[in-house]
């Protein structure tokens, strides 16, 4: 009788934090090219698109730090009207649904004259014009609408929502003459980019105000990248979003800009003027952190959906805020931050489950 042979001593595989799912599992060369991706994305945005050099001049951002607006985000994240004054135009059609245009002197203006024009689309679904409505807070610097429509606004549509669509604060159609899209939004000006960032929040709340006026009972938010901070704060500033689903970003922006190859450029502009310091930088932030206040929207409404690979949006960032907001459903996906969200499997194909049925338990 042969002798028996031992047994080998398997590692015990790490207990996985609860509410947190990790999907998929590509091979090692997939990964790599995932992550040489975000490499290339990141080196070209701070190459080719250097931006104007801005600096902080001040000491008017200490005053974004006042208790009372973590107390109650309103103070800080309100409109001078109630509702916006919207102006609608046919806008055409795309299958599924009719397209409208819609424009709104900002509720929030700023030193810009072209960003004071909230510019939109609503995509109303031709199968059910009362259809719940999904608010698309998008990425930085997108360059046209077609490359919204096609990865978010069609699957949405053939999904049976009808969505709606504002140009963040500084993009597309409220980009400044002499820039390019998103170019002022995050800068070494930390005031200007308190100030976009609240203009953005404040103008998609109005948008979503407007809707529920012309009817639509369910209205949620959808944001990823950059957009995923302004949703998390309209999660801490408003209860009544039927979902709240954030992709690719994490607890401040301070992560992205001192902790990645992406903020390079930004770094060496807030060393110039005084303010490469994580310490102030944080504090000065803090207003347009998500992490920094917590969700009035019931947790069972709120989904996260991560890359593992993500060279922009690090993991540890997005831990955090899952951690400060009492750990909501999060899917951790075997992605990297570009094929999170523009590739099929990736954001969507988690967000629209998540957002059907939080729409049909109401």
């Amino acid at each position: 009788m042969a002798p028996m042979r031992p047994t080998p001593a398997v590692k015990p595989r790490k207990a996985r934090p609860r509410g947190s799912r990790v999907l998929g599992r590509p091979p090692r060369l997939l990964r790599a090219l995932q992550i040489q991706l975000d490499q290339v994305r990141v080196w070209s945005k701070i190459t080719w698109q250097r931006g104007r050099v801005l600096a902080t001049t001040d000491s008017s951002w200490e005053g974004h730090d006042d208790p009372a607006f973590f107390r109650e985000p309103r103070l800080f994240y309100s409109g001078r009207a109630a509702l916006p004054e919207v102006t609608e135009k046919p806008g055409g059609r795309i299958p599924g649904a009719e397209v409208i245009r819609f424009t709104f002197p900002t509720l929030h203006p700023l030193a810009y004259p072209e960003t004071n024009m909230a510019i939109g689309r609503l995509y109303r679904s031709t199968r059910d014009p009362m259809a719940p409505v999904v608010v698309i807070s998008h990425g930085w610097a997108h360059r046209t609408l077609k490359t919204i429509e096609h990865l978010y606004v069609r699957p949405f549509v053939r999904a049976g929502l009808s969505v709606a669509f504002v140009a963040h604060p500084f993009h597309l159609e409220r980009t400044p003459r002499g820039s390019y899209s998103g170019e002022l939004v995050v800068s070494a000006d930390v005031v200007l980019t308190v100030e976009a960032f609240r203009q953005g929040v404040i103008d998609l709340i109005g948008t979503a105000d407007w809707l529920r006026a012309r009817g639509h009972r369910q209205v949620g938010v959808l944001g990823y990248s950059l957009g995923g901070y302004l949703a998390g704060i309209m999660a801490a500033t408003r209860d009544d979003w039927a979902f709240v689903v954030m992709g690719g970003n994490g607890d401040t922006p301070v992560s992205p800009i001192l902790d990645t190859p992406l903020g390079q450029n930004i770094r060496e502009d807030l060393a110039a003027c005084g303010m490469l310091d994580r310490a102030k930088l944080t504090r000065a932030w803090r207003i347009i952190s998500p992490g920094a206040f917590r969700p009035r929207v019931d947790r069972r409404r709120i989904l996260m959906v991560a890359g593992r690979y993500d060279q922009i949006m690090l993991p540890s960032s997005v831990r955090r805020l899952w951690n400060a907001w009492e750990r909501p459903d999060l899917h951790w996906l075997r992605r990297s931050h570009y094929t999170l969200l523009a590739t099929n499997g990736g954001l969507l194909a988690h967000a629209i489950p998540f957002m059907l049925r939080a729409c049909d338990e109401g």
